[in-house]
């Protein structure tokens, strides 16, 4: 682990909210209350602590970059930025021992290479994908910005300085050498924001942009007070420097915290238009200096041969700028075209050495790039036709046809191959290009493609036999068929004549123990009302007889409804109907209701409902009388409410219950819980069945559950009346 790992351990965790702080303070005590004294010391010292705490923030994070190029490159900047610290200390060391150092001095040296190495980080910084072609290119780039920017920085301002002679030429050059290199890195940094399409590094850039034009700004200040022999310690120009200081800490801490992704793109059509902006800053550059040139010699009179010497070699430079770029151009299609073709592509020498081949043929023969360059074609070819002799002819006049290729492990493939020769001005002979395509899935495909031909003359003999066959079956089938379509439209008949006969009997029936039970209840009324002194004995027995007679009277009812209902003839007549009235009407029906077993819980203002009387009726009454059979001695509770466009109404007891897997069978047609002889519960399973069917004539639904308390609840909707 480097030695500066653990370092920003020592840093405050917001130190830049308090640098920044520091610097407005100081800044302030600069205008507000100006001299020597406290505040050239405060200001020497906190020049060096910004400097000092760059290097700090940017060594570290180059560790944590995962690109090997950048973090070479932010390497370089941190150690840029060390040499820098390093300068500010000796001169602030020098300062306070009242000993100002010379020009040149041993900080001026490392301030310089302090420079060299921060132009280098910026230059190296992996700016786009690196390529064959592009180097050349990038180099050029690098040559022309710099010198454009160190040209024009001795026409601006270095040559007007010496001309007034107010220093020595030696310590002219020496101070105007940090602004030079400070404007040359603001150029190789507007390069970089031009290339880049990460939004994290845009920013961190910018942020070393403004930094570096703090500190070109307070250098070029300081350097020109400090040729009339006023610079001091403690003004606004040591604000500048304590912010470029700053600001370079504060953009190596960003990128550390999130580092760049190429797939954070801050913006395609701004990244379109930059990538198209950057191809023109070396030309921009350099029309500059000529023209700047051109300008000085025209309004002095005197020509700048430094100037126009270094014009005339950004020229020569952009030249061969624009040659190179061009030739990038031709070169990075023609490669693109070759390593994107799917065909196994290659070049050889006229003794059949391969020059280059294309990634799809190094993949199809199992070697590498490096292996690829050692490989001979004799060697590739293992067909029939002999190497020797498929080169001379294809040296001669081209060759194509089917050969085999040979792979690293000794296998081979088939191959459509095709030599082309091609001149070389620099050789006697000429060279070979050759394509081929993988012919292994077609001869595949034809072996599978015989095979399957063999099996579908074989299979078409055995299906054409099942056909017959199948014809003969389907005959057979077909006949039967036909007799049992025949069997089941008789049965249909009979069925339905069995059950009109079925329909018209249980209606004769009961229409026929109507009259009957009718009399018997009669006569056992007026026995019971005429002979009050009958025996108890005997007066129980006709209450019984008169019990037996009601229930059986209900059953005829029962099922006198239920055969109406199936037949269509039940009277269904819809219309507002008030749940509370007729359910009070019911209830009077049951006398073992007036005890206080029934609670009724039906609200006042209850929406009506559109029903049927009779059958609303009957519905309430089987209801009802299923809770009073099974809870003769409990509590039977008849609730009512609002839901919707609906009126929800239930009937809960406390007995036994139904069980879930029953809920839905109990509604069905003679279907009860307890089917046995020793049932203690008498019934026929008819009552919930009507009162289903009922409900559903009227447009409403039931459902059985099970009762909060214990028990069973039956509730039932109906539409509520417009």
């Amino acid at each position: 682990m480097p030695p500066w790992q653990p370092l920003p351990r020592l840093i405050p965790r917001h130190w830049p909210i308090g640098g920044v702080i520091a610097i407005a303070a100081y800044a302030a005590w600069a205008v507000l209350f100006p001299g020597p004294g406290a505040l050239g010391l405060t200001a020497t010292l906190l020049v060096v602590a910004a400097w000092t705490i760059a290097p700090l923030a940017t060594l570290p994070t180059a560790r944590r970059l995962t690109s090997p190029s950048a973090r070479w490159a932010w390497n370089l900047l941190g150690i840029g930025l060390s040499l820098w610290a390093l300068a500010e200390a000796l001169k602030a060391s020098s300062w306070i021992a009242g000993h100002p150092l010379p020009v040149p001095s041993l900080a001026d040296l490392l301030r310089m290479a302090g420079y060299f190495s921060a132009a280098a980080a910026l230059g190296s910084y992996p700016a786009r994908p690196r390529e064959r072609f592009g180097r050349l290119r990038e180099v050029l780039d690098l040559t022309i910005l710099s010198l454009a920017v160190l040209a024009l920085s001795w026409m601006v301002f270095i040559r007007p300085v010496l001309e007034l002679r107010v220093a020595s030429p030696i310590q002219i050059l020496w101070v105007a050498c940090a602004p030079a290199f400070d404007l040359v890195l603001a150029a190789l940094l507007v390069r970089l924001i031009l290339l880049r399409t990460s939004r994290q590094e845009v920013i961190v850039f910018r942020l070393l942009g403004l930094g570096v034009l703090f500190l070109a700004v307070s250098d070029l200040v300081g350097g020109y007070r400090a040729l009339q022999g006023e610079f001091r310690p403690g003004t606004l120009i040591d604000a500048g420097w304590m912010t470029a200081g700053l600001l370079f800490a504060v953009a190596s801490r960003s990128l550390g915290k999130s580092e760049a992704s190429s797939a954070d793109v801050s913006g395609a059509g701004g990244g379109r238009r930059a990538s198209r902006i950057e191809p023109l800053l070396a030309v921009a550059f350099t029309y500059a200096v000529v023209g700047y040139a051109a300008l000085d010699w025209r309004f002095s009179g005197t020509l700048d041969w430094i100037g126009i010497g270094v014009g005339a070699t950004l020229t020569l430079l952009l030249f061969a700028r624009q040659g190179a770029i061009a030739g990038q151009i031709e070169m990075r299609q023609f490669a693109a075209i070759v390593n994107a073709s799917t065909d196994l592509t290659f070049i050889c020498r006229e003794d059949g050495s391969i020059r280059l081949a294309n990634p799809t043929l190094r993949r199809a023969i199992g070697v590498g790039e490096a292996e690829a360059l050692d490989i001979d074609l004799r060697d590739l070819l293992s067909g029939e036709a002999p190497a020797d002799q498929v080169l001379s002819r294809a040296l001669a006049e081209g060759w194509s046809g089917e050969a085999a290729f040979s792979r690293r492990d000794g296998s081979s493939f088939p191959v459509s191959l095709s030599l082309t020769p091609v001149q070389d001005e620099r050789r006697p002979r000429p060279m070979l290009v050759g394509t081929a395509n993988d012919l292994s899935s077609i001869k595949a495909r034809e072996a599978e493609l015989r095979g399957a031909l063999f099996q579908v003359a074989a299979a078409r003999g055995e299906l054409e036999a099942l056909n017959r066959e199948l014809e003969h079956k389907v005959e057979a089938r077909t006949q039967e068929l036909a007799r049992m379509v025949t069997d089941l439209a008789r049965l249909n008949d009979e069925l339905k004549e069995l059950d009109r006969l079925k329909s018209e009997f249980v209606t004769l029936v009961s229409h026929e123990l109507r009259a009957p039970l009718t009399n018997i209840r009669s006569g056992v009324e007026l026995v019971l009302a005429g002979s009050p002194e009958e025996d108890p004995a005997a007066r129980d027995t006709l209450h019984l007889v008169m019990a037996e007679t009601e229930r059986l009277g209900s059953f005829v009812e029962t099922i006198l409804d239920l055969s109406a209902l199936e037949a269509g003839r039940f009277p269904i007549e819809l219309g507002p109907l008030e749940v509370d009235a007729v359910a009070r009407m019911v209830c009077t029906r049951f006398p073992e209701f007036a005890g206080g077993l029934l609670h009724d819980d039906i609200p006042a203002g209850l929406p009506a409902v559109l029903a049927d009387e009779r059958a609303l009726t009957s519905v309430f009454f089987h209801l009802l009388d299923n809770a009073r059979k099974y809870a003769p001695e409990g509590e039977i509770r008849l609730e009512a409410c609002p839901e919707g466009t609906w009126v929800h109404v239930s009937v809960s007891d406390n007995g036994p219950g139904i069980p879930p897997e029953e809920r839905e069978r109990v509604f069905e047609i003679f279907h009860r819980l307890d089917s046995s002889d020793s049932r203690e519960v008498y019934g026929h399973g008819l009552g919930l069945h009507l009162v289903r069917q009922l409900l559903l004539a009227m447009g409403g639904r039931i459902v059985a559950e099970e009762a909060p308390g214990g028990g069973a609840r039956l509730t039932f909707w109906l539409p509520q009346a417009a």
